[in-house]
């Protein structure tokens, strides 16, 4: 992991002396974590109060020029060849550690870099006993210190800063002139009435999810890459969207890179209550987006679909690369 490590030093260089105030501004307040959404209370938290950085220096570099700033473009050989070849870069986590030593020494340079917790050890197995890098960047928690799923009705489906936006058009509002986001891209289902099977008799139509509460989670690299039902209810859709897309960054959408259109994404709807004629019933769409380097989503539809998933349940997983993506696809 010497590489990330040098990185940083390149970035304080270019930072220092190679780019103007205006980029290293922007550089730094993308590296900077943004205010945390507190479902349960309804209530921000400040970005002081989160110490965890949402990208490392030369990560905030890299997102920063790609995709923010887009100085290389949208949707030309450029971009798309880097992008491409960053996700190939990534496929390089998944080669096996070739001992226990190695492994141990790769993942402690790793969680350095990364400001990773490692004391107290907080993870499922001994650092030794990884298999490779992506091994331990999907990592589960210690049953010792599992974090607590809390007792609000709709939880965070992952352990990730929230941003929340009041419906869909306050979503697009901050979109800029040439994307071409529309809520009815993204992948949600046509209703039919009955897509698991059930006899279920409430219509949602793809206008009424934008009518409603919108949160948009953004993973950083330090964080747990697992994703998790944020309430109880039942699966009603599972499907894998964009399974061949060239990627970009989540973080980065201020409309010139059509993410949620054109990412890698996993799409599951969720429907709350459990009788026919219980009128609370209500639909969630989780919507699990791949990113630029973490490009493959690991998921079995045959455990999700038509079952009662409960609050917290894990339902995928992320993995940096795309290496994965096609057997994965054959093994649904």
């Amino acid at each position: 992991m010497h590489f990330l490590v040098v990185g940083d030093w390149i970035a304080r260089f270019l930072l220092a002396f190679v780019f103007p105030s205006r980029i290293c501004n922007r550089i730094r307040e993308n590296v900077a974590p943004p205010p945390i959404y507190i479902l349960a209370s309804q209530t921000f938290v400040d970005s002081n109060a989160n110490t965890n950085a949402t990208m490392t220096l030369i990560e905030g570099v890299f997102t920063t020029i790609m995709f923010d700033l887009a100085l290389f473009g949208t949707d030309n050989i450029v971009i798309n060849t880097i992008i491409r070849y960053f996700t190939k870069f990534q496929n390089r986590w998944d080669r096996p550690f070739a001992s226990p030593q190695v492994a141990t020494l790769a993942i402690t340079q790793f969680c350095r870099a990364l400001h990773i917790q490692t004391n107290p050890w907080i993870w499922d197995r001994p650092i030794e006993e990884y298999s490779c890098l992506n091994d331990f960047f999907a990592r589960k928690y210690s049953p010792d210190y599992c974090m607590e799923i809390g007792n609000a009705e709709i939880v965070s489906p992952a352990c990730c800063n929230m941003r929340y936006y009041f419906n869909d058009d306050m979503l697009r509002s901050i979109l800029v002139k040439g994307c071409e986001y529309s809520i009815d891209k993204i992948g949600l289902p046509s209703d039919h009435g009955c897509w698991a099977g059930n006899d279920s008799s409430i219509t949602v139509s793809k206008e009424k999810y934008g009518m409603n509460p919108i949160f948009l989670g953004y993973l950083s690299p330090t964080d747990y890459h697992r994703v998790h039902s944020p309430a109880r209810g039942r699966c009603i859709h599972c499907c894998l969207e964009g399974p061949k897309s060239l990627s970009s960054s989540v973080k980065f959408f201020g409309g010139r890179f059509n993410i949620l259109n054109e990412n890698t994404r996993l799409i599951i709807v969720l429907e709350t209550g459990e009788r026919k004629e219980d009128m609370a019933k209500a639909r969630i769409a989780l919507i699990i987006i791949g990113g630029v380097g973490v490009n493959t989503i690991i998921y079995d539809r045959n455990q999700l679909m038509g079952r009662m998933l409960e609050k917290g349940e894990e339902v995928a997983s992320f993995r940096a690369g795309g290496s994965l993506l096609q057997s994965i696809r054959r093994t649904q």
